[in-house]
């Protein structure tokens, strides 16, 4: 079992200091995964290293020092590759850190084969379960990731039934999907309660997509905005889609002099979640797609 940890997460576990706090531990079980999705480092035909996910470097740890050192940390997110023997290696971490500390939340993200394996998972100790959708176009999301929109939903709707609260996805924008079909999601997971964690699509050299590119600033802070109307805020917002399927209009009970629309671009997904640099690069001029710090104030787009 090869146990890897975010650069920032093995910089604390490592007894360094990082520029700013980071409640969550970002760990990842590693392995040669058996599917092939075209946005992803670690899909069966990518030339990419398997030291990154995403564009975020993962260096190895073992699984002691994660245990001496998960009293930093809030939560525990654990990414698992669908490696063979995956989820038997998940099962095992997850009780191990369970033991270790009965009270620290701990997130396991991974692609699940079937409803057993979601028991599994937390039969085993996790207090919440990421199954992601990713694409939000259903032709398209065959497409890249091999099997149909469908079932992913299927175990997504299973999962929050049984364990209501504690299913979140994962939906990246710009995979070749629309707005609309982004806003049929979102409402079929604010019934469910499943929380989204969004992210902008990030091309990495290696994969099938590294040539695509990423989207518009503009396009994705309208789609964080929606999200946090909806999720956050409650509100249901009325939305006008053009020719394309993509918002043109965006109206909601509260103006933005009332409501704290900065807090739409934060990082969204479980308790704690801050994903530094997940879609960003560190030290660039540009605005940060997902803004992963705690803050009380923040910039927005000058062309919002």
């Amino acid at each position: 079992m090869l146990i890897r940890a975010s650069y920032w997460t093995w910089k604390i576990i490592s007894g360094e200091q990082i520029p700013e706090p980071m409640p969550t531990a970002y760990l990842m079980l590693d392995g040669n995964c058996m599917y092939n999705c075209s946005y992803c480092t670690h899909a069966r035909d990518s030339l990419s290293d398997n030291k990154f996910l995403s564009r975020i470097t993962w260096k190895e740890i073992d699984l002691d020092s994660l245990l001496s050192m998960a009293h930093n940390f809030r939560r525990i997110c654990f990414q698992v590759v669908n490696y063979n023997g995956a989820l038997k290696d998940a099962k095992y971490v997850v009780e191990i850190v369970r033991e270790n500390d009965k009270d620290i939340a701990i997130s396991v993200s991974t692609r699940v084969l079937d409803k057993e394996d979601i028991d599994a998972i937390f039969e085993s100790g996790a207090s919440n379960l990421g199954i992601a959708i990713d694409v939000a176009n259903s032709k398209l999301h065959r497409q890249y990731r091999g099997w149909d929109m469908d079932y992913t939903l299927e175990l997504i709707e299973y999962g929050a039934q049984k364990y209501p609260n504690r299913i979140t996805t994962h939906l990246i924008v710009g995979l070749g999907e629309n707005d609309r079909e982004i806003f049929e999601i979102f409402k079929k997971m604010k019934e469910s309660n499943v929380e989204i964690a969004l992210f902008a699509f990030t091309p990495i050299k290696g994969t099938k997509l590294e040539h695509a590119q990423m989207p518009p600033l503009e396009r994705y802070r309208k789609i964080q905005i929606l999200r946090y109307i909806m999720f956050e805020k409650a509100l249901l917002p009325w939305v006008e889609f053009d020719e394309k399927g993509n918002i043109s209009r965006l109206l909601y009970e509260e103006s933005l002099e009332t409501l704290d629309i900065t807090k739409a671009f934060l990082t969204s997904g479980c308790k704690d979640c801050t994903r530094p640099f997940y879609n960003d690069r560190p030290g660039n001029n540009k605005e940060f797609y997902n803004v992963h710090s705690f803050i009380s104030e923040y910039s927005t787009n000058k062309n919002e």
